[in-house]
């Protein structure tokens, strides 16, 4: 009996210790990728929480995304802002200074935050900033995702070392190929998507989906500390180390079914000489003001 007791008791002392070490390890990697104090003691939203998601590339933010989370009822919109959606700003008079991505190389991320508030009226509570290598790293930690190509693709540019060359229903996996997709636009010879770069952000939007829906599948913890690597070199965000550690024991309740993908209404113009996206302002709130009512009648009910 007294052995059994010594053998409980040590065996609970080694598994406090080993909890409190893989602890240690995981706030030390959260806090590497943080760029704010870990000491903080910030709020965390208890209802909804918006993040900005920046996919950077070439000092502009080649993707924009907002990550709508409704936590009382687990469920998450992820809503698309077109990099070349018209958004001029005082000083700024080059013509391809008024696109949305040109905000990034100017103001960082802080600033495409404010932007982004003023477009669709939200409050944005955090932002995690990653550029392709960061893409490329995680999809291949996850074992990759199958897509298949909608388009043949050819394009090569030499000066950016990027070259791709898929055939129509050809399947791709790795996070390399998976990366080309992403970053395709048009070929060589022009002919790109039908629909300009609303084509490009429903390619962005799959993607997203299958890798989250890859992550969800299994242990979102687990997962999450399998892709230490890549997010440790690669991503960026301005949440503290409490409030990431908060957000990934919460994201464990999230169902692939409670995703829902929205891109902003508008349609392309061409301003002088450039090709731009025009947001419908008007239609965008009316959308992101359902989302968020939807939400508050849920509640009430």
């Amino acid at each position: 009996m007294a052995k059994k007791k010594k053998f409980f008791k040590i065996f609970s002392i080694s598994f406090i210790i080993t909890l409190g070490i893989l602890y240690g390890i995981v706030y030390l990697f959260l806090n590497s990728i943080s760029i704010e104090s870990s000491l903080g003691n910030s709020e965390i939203p208890k209802k909804r929480v918006n993040v900005l998601i920046l996919g950077v590339a070439n000092n502009l933010s080649d993707t924009i995304m907002i990550a709508s989370y409704d936590m009382e009822n687990d469920k998450v919109h992820m809503i698309s802002v077109p990099r070349d959606t018209y958004y001029p700003r005082k000083g700024y008079n080059q013509t391809a200074q008024k696109k949305i991505n040109a905000i990034y190389g100017t103001d960082g991320a802080e600033g495409l935050v404010k932007a982004v508030e003023n477009i669709t009226s939200l409050d944005i509570n955090y932002y995690i900033q990653f550029d392709y290598e960061a893409v490329e790293a995680i999809v291949d930690s996850i074992g990759g995702i199958e897509v298949e190509v909608p388009n043949d693709m050819n394009y090569d540019d030499p000066i950016d070392n990027l070259h791709i060359h898929f055939k129509k229903g050809q399947i791709v996996k790795n996070g390399e190929d998976i990366v080309k997709l992403l970053r395709w636009r048009k070929n060589n010879k022009g002919g790109g998507y039908k629909d300009g770069d609303l084509g490009r952000i429903r390619m962005q939007q799959q993607i997203v989906k299958l890798g989250i829906e890859k992550l969800l599948k299994g242990n979102i913890v687990s997962s999450f500390l399998k892709l230490q690597g890549p997010i440790k070199e690669y991503v960026r965000t301005n949440m503290t180390v409490n409030e990431m550690m908060y957000f990934v024991k919460k994201a464990k309740n999230i169902n692939s079914e409670n995703i829902y993908f929205l891109t902003a209404p508008g349609k392309a113009k061409n301003i002088q000489g450039l090709s731009f996206f025009v947001i419908d302002d008007e239609e965008f709130k009316e959308q992101i003001n359902k989302i968020v009512e939807d939400v508050s009648e849920e509640v009430e009910e």
